[in-house]
């Protein structure tokens, strides 16, 4: 789904209309009626706005998931990774935090 559809499909699913998103945004409708259009896209503090409003995944708006809500298995792996951490000992821990300094991401 494509930036304008999806701005256009979570409002029209939250019972709004242009004028009230715009509102709830405090940005003009014409900014939303431009949005959904597709002749510009929101910037970086709009998609914050969007997605902490709708309480989405910044993802679902720039069309990189079909998800809404993210990806929950990134969460799983966090969750444990945080679990496995919490019962290493403060020397075990210092150790990964160096290996994970020295990693040079993708």
């Amino acid at each position: 789904m494509e930036m304008n559809e999806a701005i256009r499909f979570l409002r029209m699913e939250a019972g709004l209309t242009q004028a009230e998103l715009a509102q709830k945004l405090n940005v003009g409708q014409s900014t939303v009626c431009q949005w959904e259009s597709g002749k510009c896209s929101p910037n970086a503090e709009a998609l914050i706005m969007l997605s902490s409003f709708y309480n989405i995944s910044a993802d679902f708006l720039l069309g990189i998931s079909d998800n809404k809500d993210g990806d929950a298995k990134l969460d799983d792996e966090v969750e444990e990774c945080i679990a496995l951490f919490d019962n290493l000992t403060s020397y075990q821990r210092a150790l990964i935090k160096d290996l994970m300094k020295q990693m040079k991401p993708f």
